[in-house]
């Protein structure tokens, strides 16, 4: 078909660019859907467990009823046992964020946004370092602090004492830190729910020839 005079020769081509772009997009719905239905469930564990631990069976392990039917060493015990496996929904999830998050980049394009990133990282530290380093060292203490378990026996008072007090300093260290993770987590979400305006998919750049 001639080109009039004053018209645009590269016409068909965006035309065709177009159609190929469009076709491209459509494949990429179901995967755009898959990755956001996984970040958003990721998200919605992650934040319920952190929530859940931290403002519901947190103050019901140390209620003051607990402690009066269970004893002063049970509710430390039980609250270790909780620890542990909260650690462990803390690492796959902090894990799954920060994967989607470079599988959205690498494979739509989506921009990193590095204040999430930040906030991320340093959650997913804190959640190896709580789990690997902080929880064992205070169940340790625990033991000894009340003399039972595989630290404890046998432990002279003065060693009990020192004990408790090093438990005291870490459980405010711990909560602390819990308590940022939090906040870092619901910062996430939000960034989950709401994400910045700007470019979704891989730049249609990429396609022309």
């Amino acid at each position: 078909m001639p080109i009039a005079a004053g018209g645009d020769a590269r016409a068909p081509f965006s035309a065709l660019h177009a159609w190929q772009c469009g076709g491209f997009f459509l494949a990429l719905l179901p995967v755009i859907g898959l990755l956001r239905l996984v970040g958003i469930m990721n998200a919605a564990v992650w934040f319920g467990a952190a929530i859940f631990l931290t403002f519901f069976a947190a103050p019901t392990v140390f209620s003051p009823d607990l402690k009066r039917n269970l004893g002063e060493v049970w509710p430390g015990v039980i609250a270790s046992m909780l620890l542990k496996q909260y650690f462990v929904v803390q690492y796959f999830c902090s894990i799954i964020a920060l994967v989607h998050a470079f599988t959205e980049w690498i494979y739509l394009g989506k921009p990193l946004h590095k204040p999430t990133m930040i906030v991320l990282t340093t959650v997913t530290l804190f959640a190896f370092a709580g789990g690997l380093w902080l929880a064992p060292k205070m169940k340790a203490l625990h033991e000894v602090k009340y003399g039972y378990g595989r630290h404890g026996v046998n432990t002279p008072v003065e060693q009990r004492e020192q004990a408790g007090k090093s438990f005291s300093t870490l459980h405010g260290f711990s909560s602390t830190l819990n308590l940022i993770a939090v906040f870092g987590i619901a910062f996430y979400v939000w960034r989950l729910a709401a994400p910045p305006n700007g470019p979704r998919f891989v730049p249609t750049s990429k396609f022309r020839s």
